[in-house]
């Protein structure tokens, strides 16, 4: 264990000595509701952006569509965290998957009477991601109340593995649905998706233990996300560090992988949104397997160690460039590409299980909502900035899209060994520094 692991271990809240086993009946109902809802929400986030594919043709608006939104969990992410730590937190996953379920009903009437569809599907997906900007720090702020502190990775690579699967099935399903059936029956089954897991949500206990909350909301906002900011600064400057990393993956693989990929399916390669569900699930096996191989793992998997893994992710994504560069058939260029995106997920995804781990242990509980939130802020960001760069990069460059990947893969290889390189470094010191006091 790291230095960095063993002083974070020693700021937990002893409500973690009271949880003994790992699938205990809170955390089972967390983890069911996790499947539930990622499901119904990535059949709806999956299939409205492919929807404005579909009717425009255009690679930019695409990736409007896709990262717009992002602006409202950008805003909201942080006030997530506080809300996290300050109130219980299932009673806010409650509130929180009641309003979607409403929130999707009023768009299916809405969008009966309204002829501007583009204006429509970002207000749809700018609410979204508010309430989803609000949900995420609550779930995880809650797994390390809910399972021991040493299978914290196994929580986490747990949550991560229903995540892939979820996603993965979503995507399947609302590229087949759509394909064959249009946006109605997607909605349909979002919204009970979200009702099921409000439902779940009412019999989740967490344990929490109320903060002080005098001097008004806007005084603890401040407050909140200042002590937040300057922990992760000051206190603790590996994890403002670990997310300038994250951004800059996200930026990079994430969305080269969201955007570009449809694009190339069916912009270069001629095939249907069906074809983008299934590329889009098998790219999610490879993030379920990352999850997988992270739980077997479990307190092993260091940051350095999943760097590693993301170095060579990065390069899986060569191939895809080779694909366009030369004459290669439509079928085969369909299976390269869609196999070396989900290598590329495997990496991705075992560094974030080995992340979020480590932003857990090294943050007291009663900050771990904040904390997460103000660190997710980055990512959020660097999906609404890539989503949109990628889109306007494959629809300026449409000639050549083989130069877009091998920057993509040339740069994101470059800064994962490059993190790799101080990540190991400054916790090599931190062990050092850790013995010398002992």
């Amino acid at each position: 264990m790291t230095g960095f692991q063993a002083e974070g271990r020693q700021k937990k809240s002893v409500m973690e000595s009271k949880v003994t086993k790992l699938w205990n009946r809170d955390f089972s109902l967390v983890i069911i509701g996790q499947i539930i809802s990622i499901f119904g929400n990535m059949v709806l986030s999956f299939a409205l952006p492919l929807f404005i594919l579909d009717i425009s043709g255009s690679p930019a608006l695409f990736g409007l569509v896709l990262g717009l939104p992002y602006i409202s969990l950008l805003i909201m992410s942080p006030i997530g965290g506080i809300l996290a730590d300050r109130l219980r937190k299932q009673r806010i996953m409650f509130w929180l998957d009641v309003a979607t379920t409403i929130i999707i009903v009023l768009y299916m009437i809405v969008s009966g009477f309204v002829s501007a569809v583009v204006p429509l599907v970002i207000v749809k997906l700018l609410a979204l991601n508010a309430i989803q900007g609000m949900y995420i720090p609550a779930v995880q702020a809650s797994i390390p109340l809910l399972v021991p502190g040493n299978k914290l990775t196994f929580g986490n690579a747990a949550a991560s593995i229903v995540n892939s699967i979820s996603a993965m099935a979503g995507m399947a399903i609302a590229g087949l649905l759509y394909g064959r059936f249009g946006l109605f029956p997607i909605l349909v089954i979002s919204a009970g998706c979200f009702a099921m897991t409000a439902v779940m949500d009412a019999f989740i206990r967490i344990p929490f233990k109320k903060q002080d909350a005098s001097g008004g909301i806007a005084h603890i906002i401040k407050s909140d996300i200042s002590l937040s900011v300057r922990f992760s600064i000051k206190e603790k400057p590996i994890l403002a560090k670990g997310a300038v990393v994250i951004f800059l993956i996200i930026l990079q693989l994430s969305s080269i992988l969201i955007v570009g990929l449809p694009v190339l399916i069916t912009e270069h390669l001629g095939f249907g949104m069906e074809f983008v569900g299934i590329n889009q699930s098998i790219m999610m096996v490879g993030g379920l397997a990352g999850g997988i191989v992270a739980g077997m793992m479990g307190m092993k998997l260091t940051v350095t160690r999943a760097l590693l893994f993301l170095t060579a992710g990065s390069l899986f994504i060569a191939p895809i460039g080779l694909v366009f560069l030369i004459d290669t058939a439509v079928m085969t260029s369909y299976i390269i590409l869609t196999v070396s995106g989900a290598l590329v997920f495997f990496g991705v995804q075992l560094f974030n299980v080995a992340a979020i781990t480590f932003v857990q242990q090294e943050t007291p509980t009663e900050l771990v909502g904040k904390v997460m939130s103000v660190i997710l802020v980055l990512p959020f960001l660097a999906q609404a900035l890539g989503q949109m760069l990628y889109g306007t990069l494959f629809e300026s460059f449409a000639a050549m899209p083989w130069a877009i990947i091998f920057i993509t893969s040339a740069l994101s290889a470059i800064i994962s060994y490059y993190s790799y390189a101080y990540f190991r470094k400054k916790m090599t010191q931190s062990r050092t520094s850790a013995l010398t006091r002992q």
